[in-house]
């Protein structure tokens, strides 16, 4: 069989793995890597199956910027690692044995270069975690392709209520690499993840950087860089950031200069406005956290919000 230029991908085998991600894929560590003796999965230029994973930014073909697809059994061929996990908040008291790909392993592979040095993550509700290089290298995330031997679709259906499918990031063991204030170094956690995107941090943490100059350790800086890691998931700035919510940049400043108590408030305990509110709170974030992150969304113009909560605190009775 020919194939278009388009479909090549991993014929060329690990000998394609270079730069930044080549750095970051783990040699060893806790996690059993299983290695294949041979590496031939095709970058499809269009889907196959409904569990085919979408790649996007990459510069792959004749045209930058193209898109392509990898079924479920083109990642197995790639080399594949097997974690227990046993810490994953989003399954608290489960133990699961797990294998996939390091999201490293993943990127050198595809032949993507040092230019692109952040993978973030699409999901089915729009929300959107972000991968930076020295966050990979630092923490060996693995895209699973097994959940105790099943898919995860499979495993939800015997084990669990919620179905991870078709894809989901896990962590052997996941240990904070920094300190902002009150707010550690979290891991990213996706699940129902259909999309990977190939992009650089400049560009994307740049669209969200504090509008003016700003020292080191300001408060402005500082809410920048929990920012990054913890609201860039669910809420927008222009193409960037995941659209779990709503609401966009422009609508949290506008929360943020114009009514700044309510804004650290709701960032706290959302829930004690909102008894449906799908944000997670920071009930951890202390006084200065909050005041960082206000003062960092202060610094973008902003517009009216579309919609806004209760500024009043949900009665008890009110609250699930």
């Amino acid at each position: 069989m020919r194939l278009q230029y388009s479909e090549i991908s991993l014929i060329l085998g690990i000998s394609a793995l270079a730069g930044a991600w080549a750095a970051a894929a783990p040699q060893n560590g806790a996690a059993r890597r299983v290695e294949r003796t041979a590496v031939q999965a095709i970058f499809h230029s269009t889907r196959q199956s409904a569990s085919d994973l979408e790649i996007t930014g990459m510069a792959q073909g004749p045209t930058a910027n193209a898109s392509g697809y990898f079924s479920n059994a083109d990642l197995a061929r790639l080399p594949q690692v097997e974690a227990t996990v046993s810490d994953d908040p989003d399954y608290p008291g489960v133990t699961m044995h797990v294998s996939g790909v390091y999201l490293a392993t993943l990127a050198a592979a595809t032949g993507a270069t040092s230019s692109f040095d952040l993978i973030d993550t699409l999901c089915t509700d729009g929300y959107r975690s972000h991968f930076p290089a020295d966050y990979i290298a630092a923490h060996n995330p693995i895209l699973v392709l097994r959940m105790d031997g099943m898919t995860p679709s499979q495993w939800a259906a015997q084990k669990h209520q919620d179905d991870p499918g078709p894809y989901l990031v896990v962590y052997q063991h996941f240990v904070p690499a920094f300190h902002v204030l009150a707010h550690a170094d979290r891991p990213q956690l996706p699940t129902n993840v259909v999309r990977l995107n190939f992009s650089t941090a400049a560009a994307t943490f740049g669209a969200i950087a504090p509008r003016g100059r700003f020292a080191a350790d300001s408060p402005e800086r500082q809410g920048f860089a929990i920012a990054k890691q913890n609201c860039l998931r669910c809420h927008s700035q222009g193409p960037y950031g995941g659209t779990k919510s709503s609401l966009d940049w422009d609508a949290l400043s506008t929360w943020a200069r114009e009514e700044p108590t309510f804004f650290a408030k709701y960032i706290h305990g959302p829930r004690g406005f909102e008894s449906n509110a799908r944000m997670p709170g920071n009930p951890e974030y202390d006084a200065a956290t909050l005041a960082a992150l206000t003062a960092y969304f202060r610094t973008f113009t902003a517009r009216p919000p579309a919609t806004k909560p209760s500024k009043e605190p949900a009665q008890e009775a009110n609250r699930r």
